[in-house]
């Protein structure tokens, strides 16, 4: 499947959701094919720079839209899965597209203490930043991959970082990672 690609310095795992301000010409573009397709990816970049990128990109589809007060279209997407990029290319308007191939990311993962500690963790944060409660309105899951998954996207580490957890089988690194932050012992 062919989709258009938005470079952009943002890391979202599925069911991940993030909202984006939407003004060049090509990314309204972007936008109107996306409501009559099957959405967009978001291929995470280092500066807007391709030189690097990985081969993944956040498939995601558009859950919310709206105009911001100087007029400039905001949206809300969620990621329905990771997929592979291939066959870059780019129309005369400067838009890019990839072929895609959706991919596995982590295997259903079982809840267990660490993974309850981390989620009262998060949920407190959820509870106390308005932005994670207008974006989550479906509310908090109180699901192991999903709390895992939250956790990378928001922790303040570099893009790169980051990059290592979109891998099929980087949970357990993930949660002994995001453990040895949010869990040290007082």
């Amino acid at each position: 499947m062919k989709l258009p690609i938005f470079p952009l310095p943002v890391f979202l795992l599925p069911q991940g959701i993030t909202r984006l301000r939407i003004f060049e010409q090509r990314y309204l573009k972007m936008v109107k094919l996306a409501i009559k397709e099957h959405g967009f990816a978001i291929l995470s970049t280092v500066s807007g720079e391709h030189k690097g990128v990985e081969n993944w990109a956040s498939w995601v589809d558009i859950i919310n839209f709206d105009q911001d007060k100087h007029g400039v279209l905001t949206i809300d997407v969620k990621c329905k899965s990771i997929v592979s990029v291939s066959e870059l290319s780019e129309d005369k308007y400067k838009l890019k597209y990839a072929d895609i191939v959706p991919q596995n990311h982590w295997p259903e993962e079982r809840y267990d203490d660490v993974t309850n500690r981390l989620s009262q963790s998060l949920l407190k944060i959820f509870e106390e930043n308005n932005l994670l409660s207008d974006l989550y309105q479906s509310g908090f899951n109180d699901n192991a991959n999903w709390i895992m998954s939250r956790w990378v996207e928001l922790l303040p580490i570099t893009l790169e970082e980051k990059m290592i957890f979109a891998q099929q089988n980087s949970y357990p690194m993930a949660k002994q990672f995001i453990a040895n932050i949010v869990l040290v012992e007082k």
